[in-house]
């Protein structure tokens, strides 16, 4: 009789039911040892998207933590009837009064766990649109960076492009720079005769890389060939420059000695056209002082006469 009364005051938290651990079936959790006959519905409640917790102290659980629990009776077997008989129960008002606070003390529980239901609910929905914004948000910046991406995946593609061809241009420029190097370095080589052997060697392994001797004494033996064709060139134009030398100062010894003579000539010429306008100067002269004679004369002889 004393478990028995002990328990006709203890409830279960979920149903808010008196427990009756002689009949009932309840359940013990292990972690915080609180004592339920509705376990198992509570948890199909939390299976909804909610951890798996205690009714009472909230705590985290789960199934492998719930122990069923076990009594024995201690009492008579009329006690035990009683206890299993509910026919005489509700017949005596008190019982019945007894009846409705528990169940006025349940719809209070359902209630209050509507509320929070309720509450939580609310919770969850607010939490649900402002979620759908977050997203509705982070699509839209995903969208803004994609577009972005692609338009620098767009820009690095041309930018590409452009490098490559700069580049391809640039290795141009520079083959072209170095054949003319190139071209340059062996037209000195050729025409200076000048260099030192340091300055030939500079030039001879212009833009060769590494030991390559082969391709330097190739340049140096086209080099030399080069120059002693220019050298054999330059010798016949000089020797054909000192033949027409000599021939032409052949002709200039002909043309003084010429020139000489004819010097002499004129100077002979001039002699004689010299004498001659002196004769005939003076036969002018002569001629001129008889005729002035004979006319004074004539003067003279007519002016006695009158």
């Amino acid at each position: 009789m004393v478990v028995d009364n002990a328990f006709a005051k203890t409830i279960c938290s979920i149903c808010y039911e008196d427990l009756k651990p002689i009949v009932e079936d309840l359940q013990s959790i292990s972690i915080c040892g609180h004592v339920f006959h509705e376990l198992w519905s509570w948890f199909e409640y939390c299976s909804n998207g909610k951890k798996k917790n205690c009714p009472v102290c909230k705590q985290t659980c789960s199934e492998a933590n719930v122990a069923r629990l076990y009594f024995q009776s201690v009492g008579d077997q009329n006690d035990l009837s009683a206890s299993q008989s509910t026919h005489g129960y509700f017949e005596d008002p008190k019982e019945l009064q007894r009846e409705v606070k528990r169940l006025e003390r349940k719809a209070v529980g359902l209630n209050s766990v509507v509320e929070n239901q309720q509450k939580e609910l609310n919770a969850v929905n607010e939490e649900l649109c402002n979620c759908k914004k977050q997203l509705k948000l982070e699509v839209m910046l995903k969208n803004n960076a994609l577009e972005e991406k692609a338009v620098v995946q767009q820009l690095l593609h041309l930018k590409s492009e452009e490098l490559n061809t700069l580049t391809s241009e640039r290795v141009r420029l520079q083959e072209r720079n170095m054949a003319l190097a190139k071209e340059l370095a062996a037209l000195k080589l050729v025409s200076d005769l000048n260099l030192e052997e340091e300055d030939v060697l500079k030039l001879a392994s212009l833009g060769k890389e590494g030991n390559n001797h082969k391709e330097t004494i190739d340049i140096l033996r086209k080099s030399l060939v080069i120059r002693n064709k220019s050298y054999k060139e330059l010798m016949a134009k000089c020797n054909a420059l000192g033949r027409g030398e000599a021939r032409s100062l052949s002709k200039l010894g002909k043309a003084n000695e010429k020139l000489k003579k004819l010097k002499t000539r004129v100077q002979e010429l001039e002699t004689v056209v010299e004498v001659k306008e002196n004769k005939d100067l003076r036969a002018f002269k002569a001629s001129k002082d008889d005729k002035e004679t004979s006319a004074l004369a004539k003067k003279c002889k007519y002016g006695g006469r009158a």
